[in-house]
């Protein structure tokens, strides 16, 4: 490492906080010690968006550190350092420096080299890195591959399969392919909800994986997934704007645990964008008169975006509905209000 940090100019690069003229003293430090962390942090993760030239040139040494056993915080180093420039690098921003994207396939090989590793954290953390990076599936897709048969830690397969949907989310044949030849036992049930969702949208198989028990997610890693945050990543996948899609939308609605996130999903797809709204209006009168508030405001709420007017009647009953959603909002104001927008 020292040899290596001596052939850089480091008083060109601009870091995040600066120049990078201090970036291989802490780096030297971080070896021994854990005191550097945060200047660490301070110099080479901006915003998520963002990776400077310092960072780009830091990378590998950075990598370095955490492949040794004996760097204090290695793990910490993973998750709040590496991890961060990751997702910045895999954003696609203009604010990712144009070193960046060749420094990162150029690590590709010392990321995949610590799936081997005798660690569980080492092991999802490098997973983590790597999906969220992203850019060339070529070198990191047989990697998986050979660790699929090998791994036994459950969490650990899991977080192979989360690295590969991250690239299919982003229209990558070969990974989707890669997901296709996958044979997921029937124990692995949030394995074979991914997959799912990223080769073909079972509703029946994703919401077995969805509703069984989510401890699974929460030991991937450092990098927490509750209910919501798996839920997006899955809705992300199937991206509801086909019929196919939506059909697991409306089936996630029905389970109690995911009504307000799949709503809110349906909320936030029609406010961007009403071409696939006609696939749920005729679900406006069985809403209409659920016991549920939630479902009820929406009904509401999707005759007024929907333009409805054949449910205007189901509207002027609702007026007389005085009851209030989580959110603190009455459906007899918001039936008011779609009323005069339905004028």
């Amino acid at each position: 490492m020292v040899e290596g940090l001596k052939r850089i100019d480091w008083y060109r690069l601009r870091s995040h906080d600066g120049y990078g003229d201090d970036l291989p003293r802490l780096l030297r430090q971080a070896r021994t010690s854990v005191e550097p962390h945060e200047e660490l942090v301070r110099h080479l993760c901006g915003d998520e968006f963002e990776v400077s030239e310092a960072t780009a040139a830091a990378w590998p040494f950075l990598l370095d550190l955490v492949a040794h056993d004996n760097t204090p915080g290695r793990e910490w180093l993973l998750e709040n350092v590496c991890g961060a420039i990751a997702v910045a690098g895999g954003s696609g921003s203009h604010g990712v420096h144009p070193s960046w994207p060749p420094a990162w396939e150029a690590s590709k090989p010392a990321l995949l080299a610590l799936l081997d590793h005798s660690t569980v954290a080492v092991r999802r953390g490098a997973l983590f890195v790597l999906g969220q990076g992203r850019g060339d599936s070529a070198p990191v897709l047989p990697a998986l591959a050979r660790r699929w048969g090998e791994e036994t830690d459950p969490a650990t397969r899991l977080c192979l399969v989360l690295v590969a949907t991250e690239f299919a989310g982003r229209g990558d044949e070969a990974a989707l392919s890669w997901l296709r030849e996958r044979e997921v036992p029937d124990d692995e049930p949030r394995a074979r909800m991914l997959v799912s969702a990223a080769t073909r949208p079972d509703a029946g198989v994703v919401l077995r994986g969805l509703t069984g028990d989510l401890g699974l997610f929460l030991e991937t890693g450092q990098f927490e997934m509750g209910y919501d945050e798996v839920l997006e990543h899955v809705l992300w996948l199937v991206r509801p704007h086909d019929f196919e899609g939506m059909d697991l939308v409306l089936a996630l609605v029905d389970v109690l645990p995911w009504r307000t996130e799949a709503l809110d999903y349906l909320r936030r797809l029609f406010e961007r964008d009403t071409a696939d709204v006609g696939l749920v209006v005729p679900y406006v009168p069985v809403w209409a008169a659920d016991p549920d508030v939630r479902l009820r405001a929406f009904a509401v709420w999707l005759v007024g975006v929907a333009r409805a007017r054949q449910y205007r009647r189901l509207v002027e009953e609702a007026v007389h509905d005085h009851a209030v959603t989580s959110l603190g909002q009455r459906v007899s104001s918001l039936a008011t209000s779609v009323l005069m927008d339905l004028r």
